[in-house]
């Protein structure tokens, strides 16, 4: 107990100046082992097989506006679905992916000559050794070929690029990791194709479904019948609007010919209801005569003017007679002043009447009677146009209730013709670059990590094993160790040191 306090040091936990002392002391042991340790280490950096390693950059494009199922299915009206993160890393871990993978791996020639051995195993694996191992049982061969092949796959996110990420094998043979990454990024784009085109298909088949349920709902309705009584209601109702039109103006017309007539009759009653006295007549006889004779002398006086260049006496004294005559007439006239004007206009009148007022009365009732009728038509023509917009709205009522339907059958066909032809026009929304990587051959513990793990273990094994040597030896090698081992001893003085 008292040794191993020389050893531990209360601040360093390792009395490293001490230490030191033991390494010299024991130089052998310091020396072997360090090299024994270095020596096993290089051995098993030597023994570890050559990893072949390359990389395949790629990128999900169904976010971005270049993308060209992205840019069709905007057209359409239609959106595409993406891919997180997580769910691009995990595309190679899909049990399905890896063995319709595997599946077409083993139908390649190639996929016979590949090295499949695991990166830290020492026993060579290929198609036929594993094909042993198995017996020939398929289940077990593709299990275990699966379970090969994946070890070597890697898909990892570019942290510096959004959206890129690289598919990254290594094997132990250069061809193979080749082969390999070439064949996985095939797989990933047929995968997303099929993914995307599979999702499409079941989107077409739903909407088809929904459509034919659709037409078989519809086909219970006549729809053509109620479609046909629609139009031909919508005819008759327009038909009846313009008859109405037609009889209402002539019944407007009738009306005020009516209207006139009825005046006509009526002011013709009332003249010959009125009493006109004989001197009245006279009056209106005399006025007329007078009137008569003034137009004649007017009349004789402007043709002897007329017709004579040169007035002769006798001319001379027949003009002044008939000027005579007119002043006369005129001032007879004059004295009658309005004295039969009204009885003349009203005899006129009367006389006129006589011959038209039984025609007239006659033409009356005609009109009266065709009013009626026109009437009794133009009523009767409102009535049957009421019934047959009650009849034309109980049909478009019909027709409303089944539009949507129609129209919902008819987005929907729409949109399956949409779907088709994304459907055909789908490409993957992962697109990988040409280019490979630069092949990178390493073993899988790095020399830096062999030297650190070197240097680690000798320093322990020299502390463990040194401190172990120290402890059983019983020998005391210098003054620290005697005062250290034996503290209640006095030191009275040293021996001396002879060369």
């Amino acid at each position: 107990m008292k040794k191993l306090n020389i050893i531990l040091h209360e601040t360093t936990i390792i009395n490293f100046p001490f230490f030191w002392k033991l390494m010299v002391r024991y130089k052998w042991l310091s020396l072997f082992l360090p090299l024994m340790v270095f020596g096993y280490s290089t051995y098993y950096y030597q023994s570890q097989n050559d990893v072949y390693l390359r990389k395949k950059y790629f990128k999900n494009i169904a976010t971005e506006s270049d993308s060209p199922t992205s840019a069709i299915a905007s057209v359409l009206g239609e959106q595409t679905s993406t891919l997180t993160e997580s769910e691009v890393v995990g595309l190679i871990n899909s049990l399905d992916f890896q063995q319709e993978f595997v599946d077409e791996l083993m139908k390649l020639p190639e996929f016979h000559k590949l090295n499949l051995t695991p990166i830290n195993s020492k026993t060579i694996l290929n198609y036929e050794a594993v094909s042993n191992l198995c017996g020939g049982l398929d289940q077990c061969i593709h299990a275990k070929l699966r379970g090969l092949v994946f070890s070597f796959i890697n898909i990892i996110p570019d942290r510096l690029v959004l959206n890129k990420y690289f598919v990254q094998v290594n094997t132990l043979d250069s061809y193979t990791t080749k082969f390999l990454l070439n064949s996985i990024g095939r797989k990933i784009v047929k995968s997303r194709v099929s993914a995307i085109k599979r999702k499409i298909e079941e989107q077409i088949k739903i909407s088809q479904e929904i459509a034919l349920k659709k037409r078989e709902e519809l086909e219970e309705v006549d729809v053509k019948t109620l479609k046909e009584e629609f139009k031909s209601l919508t005819s008759t109702v327009e038909s009846l609007h313009n008859k109405i039109e037609r009889n209402n103006r002539f019944r407007q017309q009738l009306k005020m010919e009516l209207a006139l007539a009825e005046t006509q009759v009526s002011e013709t009653k009332k003249v010959y209801k009125e009493n006109i006295e004989s001197d009245q007549l006279f009056d209106s006889q005399k006025r007329k005569n007078l009137e008569e004779r003034i137009k004649k002398y007017q009349d004789d006086i402007t043709a002897i003017k007329s017709v004579s260049n040169s007035i002769s006496m006798q001319d001379s004294l027949i003009l002044s007679q008939l000027g005579d005559e007119l002043e006369k007439a005129k001032r007879e006239l004059s004295r009658m002043g309005m004295a039969g004007r009204k009885v003349s206009s009203d005899a006129k009148f009367i006389s006129r009447k006589e011959d038209e007022s039984n025609f007239t009365e006659f033409d009356f009732k005609v009109k009266k009677e065709q009013y009626k009728k026109t009437t009794v038509e133009y009523e009767s023509l409102i009535a049957e146009r009421e019934r047959v917009v009650k009849e034309l709205n109980v049909a478009e009522d019909r027709l409303e209730a089944i539009k949507p339907s129609f129209e919902y059958l008819k987005l929907l066909e729409h949109k399956i013709i949409q779907l088709t032809l994304l459907n055909s026009t789908v490409v993957s929304d992962l697109v990988f670059e040409n280019q490979l990587s630069p092949q990178n051959i390493f073993k899988k513990v790095s020399k830096s990590k062999i030297i650190l793990f070197s240097l680690s273990i000798s320093l322990g094994l020299l502390v463990l094993i040194i401190s172990t040597f120290f402890l059983l030896d019983d020998r005391i090698y210098d003054q620290h160790e005697l005062e250290k081992s034996f503290e209640d001893l006095t030191i009275i003085g040293n021996t001396p040191d002879f060369d």
